[in-house]
Protein backbone atom coordinates (compact mmCIF):
# COMPACT_ATOMS: atom_id res chain seq x y z
CA UNK A 1 0.00 0.00 0.00
CA UNK A 2 1.33 3.38 -0.99
CA UNK A 3 1.56 6.05 1.70
CA UNK A 4 -1.22 8.65 1.53
CA UNK A 5 -0.60 11.87 -0.36
CA UNK A 6 -1.12 14.94 1.82
CA UNK A 7 -2.46 17.90 -0.13
CA UNK A 8 -3.66 21.31 1.04
CA UNK A 9 -7.37 21.72 0.35
CA UNK A 10 -6.62 25.01 -1.44
CA UNK A 11 -4.40 23.17 -3.95
CA UNK A 12 -7.14 20.59 -4.57
CA UNK A 13 -9.66 23.40 -5.09
CA UNK A 14 -7.41 25.21 -7.56
CA UNK A 15 -6.52 22.07 -9.54
CA UNK A 16 -10.10 20.81 -9.61
CA UNK A 17 -12.06 17.65 -9.00
CA UNK A 18 -10.61 15.86 -12.02
CA UNK A 19 -7.08 16.27 -10.71
CA UNK A 20 -8.11 15.14 -7.24
CA UNK A 21 -9.89 12.06 -8.65
CA UNK A 22 -6.82 11.23 -10.73
CA UNK A 23 -4.56 11.45 -7.67
CA UNK A 24 -6.98 9.39 -5.56
CA UNK A 25 -7.12 6.65 -8.20
CA UNK A 26 -3.57 5.61 -7.34
CA UNK A 27 -3.42 6.37 -3.64
CA UNK A 28 -5.40 7.84 -0.79
CA UNK A 29 -5.32 11.64 -0.66
CA UNK A 30 -5.50 13.42 2.70
CA UNK A 31 -6.72 16.97 2.28
CA UNK A 32 -5.32 19.35 4.86
CA UNK A 33 -6.40 22.69 6.20
CA UNK A 34 -3.61 24.64 7.92
CA UNK A 35 -1.57 21.44 8.03
CA UNK A 36 -4.29 19.41 9.79
CA UNK A 37 -6.18 16.58 8.06
CA UNK A 38 -9.68 17.71 7.10
CA UNK A 39 -10.88 15.10 4.57
CA UNK A 40 -9.84 11.88 2.87
CA UNK A 41 -10.38 11.07 -0.80
CA UNK A 42 -9.93 7.56 -2.16
CA UNK A 43 -10.98 5.47 -5.10
CA UNK A 44 -14.35 3.72 -4.93
CA UNK A 45 -12.53 0.36 -5.06
CA UNK A 46 -10.40 1.25 -2.02
CA UNK A 47 -13.48 2.47 -0.16
CA UNK A 48 -15.32 -0.79 -0.95
CA UNK A 49 -12.31 -2.82 0.25
CA UNK A 50 -12.19 -0.90 3.53
CA UNK A 51 -15.93 -1.22 4.06
CA UNK A 52 -15.78 -4.97 3.36
CA UNK A 53 -12.85 -5.36 5.80
CA UNK A 54 -14.72 -3.48 8.52
CA UNK A 55 -17.83 -5.62 8.05
CA UNK A 56 -15.74 -8.79 8.23
CA UNK A 57 -13.95 -7.59 11.38
CA UNK A 58 -17.27 -6.66 13.00
CA UNK A 59 -18.75 -10.08 12.14
CA UNK A 60 -15.71 -11.85 13.58
CA UNK A 61 -15.90 -9.81 16.77
CA UNK A 62 -19.62 -10.56 17.20
CA UNK A 63 -18.98 -14.27 16.64
CA UNK A 64 -16.14 -14.23 19.17
CA UNK A 65 -18.19 -12.47 21.83
CA UNK A 66 -21.15 -14.76 21.16
CA UNK A 67 -18.94 -17.81 21.58
CA UNK A 68 -17.46 -16.39 24.78
CA UNK A 69 -20.93 -15.81 26.23
CA UNK A 70 -22.05 -19.27 25.17
CA UNK A 71 -18.98 -20.88 26.74
CA UNK A 72 -19.62 -19.13 30.05
CA UNK A 73 -23.39 -19.55 30.17
CA UNK A 74 -25.62 -22.29 31.48
CA UNK A 75 -28.66 -23.25 29.49
CA UNK A 76 -31.78 -24.69 31.13
CA UNK A 77 -35.01 -25.94 29.73
CA UNK A 78 -38.35 -24.63 30.96
CA UNK A 79 -38.89 -27.50 33.41
CA UNK A 80 -35.49 -26.91 35.06
CA UNK A 81 -36.29 -23.22 35.49
CA UNK A 82 -39.68 -24.02 37.04
CA UNK A 83 -38.08 -26.50 39.45
CA UNK A 84 -35.51 -23.89 40.54
CA UNK A 85 -38.21 -21.28 41.06
CA UNK A 86 -40.33 -23.69 43.15
CA UNK A 87 -37.28 -24.70 45.19
CA UNK A 88 -36.69 -21.06 46.18
CA UNK A 89 -40.20 -20.67 47.60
Amino acid sequence: MTAPLHMPATVATKKGAGYLAEMAAGRTVVLTNHGKPSAVVMSPERFDDLERSLRLAADQMIQGVSQLVADRSEFHNVNEVRERLHARR
